[in-house]
């Protein structure tokens, strides 16, 4: 596509190509570097497109090798703005829209956060209004590497965080180490922590550098068994099999330079990235009741679509209406020329549909249809969160008016926080290793 779209600016011809030494001509196009795209034989001819600058340099190749060229089409923007060099409305008019689409492409239209899962997308984007990272905004005012620092040290538990512009669009990429069920491990871990010298809160300014007196390390967000792990930047400080509690330190920040007796001389430091799977437990518990009231769509329903562009908003058609229970469905569609080009163009479709309540009092089989459907869903989620599951040990006990599944599952996740330490302790952390 950007080829095509450079050949357009520049402009190119096709040619005819009529004579008895066609291989000769081709060689000295390739010895002299000349371009020819979609060469195809027309008879007792050939075709072939070139570029408006390498047609000037032929006629001493057509020389050499006897044959004669003929322009038979002319493309690209040079030539159709010679052709409408008489039309001043008509250029003026390309040149606007070619002003006006330079100055969409150099804002931001859309952004998109990928990964999140404790977080969720209202957050996310409250937290980015908030430091002045909005739809509209000039890219050039937006620095990738200051933002993926500034929210990895506002959220805890996101352990890599990646900011790249494509096109007008922003995307900020994060991968969790905690999820939102180990919230109560923090307290446990800030505790042990403590107990170390250790703070696991003030994570500094700045993404690389927490501060002149910190660097940052990995710890466990909870109790368990280390599954794997594997280490892209930093030093393990445990290997798998290794039990861990809440607040361990697994990966440090620190990296000691040795002298050639063996000694640490002085440390690096870096920002430890690591994939660490922690084999721990969890518990299910979903009750199923015997009586229930379900949503019955009565096929009634109303719609209407609100075309956006910028802040300007114009409606057609009415959802209101006088349903006594409806839901509303809301559909968004962002305009865009190419697969990153996105623009301040939407069309929300919004739909009410009504719907009644029906009592309805399941048998012993549904129950257990929907408790099994349920937690089918529940791995479901547990898979997108990246969690493994090792053991299930879930039964389902009956009552009178009700159901209850519960039981352990032994899963294995990336239960992992990023936490920030004095300089100076470091050397407590490496006195296994290094004595």
């Amino acid at each position: 596509m950007e080829l095509k779209i450079l050949r357009f600016l520049r402009g190119y011809v096709r040619i005819r190509i009529t004579g008895d030494s066609y291989d000769r001509f081709l060689n000295l196009c390739a010895f002299h570097k000349i371009m020819l795209w979609d060469l195809c034989p027309a008879g007792e001819s050939y075709e072939a497109n070139l570029s408006k600058e390498d047609f000037r340099k032929l006629r001493e190749i057509t020389r050499k090798s006897h044959v004669r060229i003929r322009i038979i089409s002319r493309y690209g923007l040079p030539f159709f703005v010679y052709r409408n060099r008489k039309r001043k409305v008509y250029l003026a008019g390309i040149a606007a829209a070619a002003l006006f689409m330079f100055w969409l492409s150099s804002h931001i239209w859309l952004i998109t956060v990928e990964g999140n899962v404790s977080q969720t997308d209202d957050v996310m984007f409250e937290y980015l209004s908030g430091i002045g990272i909005r739809h509209g905004m000039l890219k050039k005012n937006v620095d990738c590497r200051a933002l993926a620092a500034d929210i990895r040290n506002y959220f805890a538990d996101f352990t890599w965080v990646a900011a790249r512009l494509e096109g007008t669009r922003l995307v900020i990429s994060v991968k969790e180490g905690i999820s939102g069920e180990e919230e109560k491990d923090k307290a446990a871990g800030e505790t042990k922590e403590e107990e170390n010298g250790r703070s696991g809160t003030d994570q500094g300014e700045e993404g690389e550098n927490p501060g002149e007196d910190r660097f940052f390390c990995l710890a466990a967000a909870q109790a368990g068994t280390v599954e794997s792990i594997y280490v892209r930047k930093g030093l393990p400080q445990v290997q798998a099999g290794a039990r861990v509690e809440a607040g361990d330190i697994l990966v440090s920040g620190a990296l000691p330079v040795c002298d050639d007796s063996g000694f640490v001389k002085s440390w690096q430091y870096v920002s430890p990235d690591a994939d660490i799977v922690i084999r721990g437990t969890m518990n299910y518990q979903d009750r199923i009741p015997f009586h229930v009231r379900q949503k019955e769509y009565t096929g009634k329903e109303k719609k209407a679509l609100l075309i956006c562009a910028g802040n300007l908003k114009f409606g057609i058609g009415s959802i209101s209406s006088s349903y006594e229970s409806s839901d509303l469905v809301r559909d968004i569609r962002q305009a865009k020329l190419f697969k990153n080009f996105y623009l301040p163009l939407y069309a929300e479709l919004l739909t009410v549909k009504e719907y009644i309540y029906r009592d309805e009092i399941l048998t012993k089989k549904q129950a257990e249809d929907r408790a099994g459907k349920n937690f089918r869903q529940f791995l479901i989620n547990l898979q997108q969160k990246g969690v493994q599951l090792f053991e299930n040990d879930v039964r389902i006990e009956w009552y009178e008016n009700f159901c209850v599944v519960s039981g352990e599952l032994v899963v294995g996740e990336e239960a992992v926080r990023r936490v920030s330490i004095l300089r100076g302790s470091q050397e407590e952390l490496h006195t296994d290793e290094y004595g």
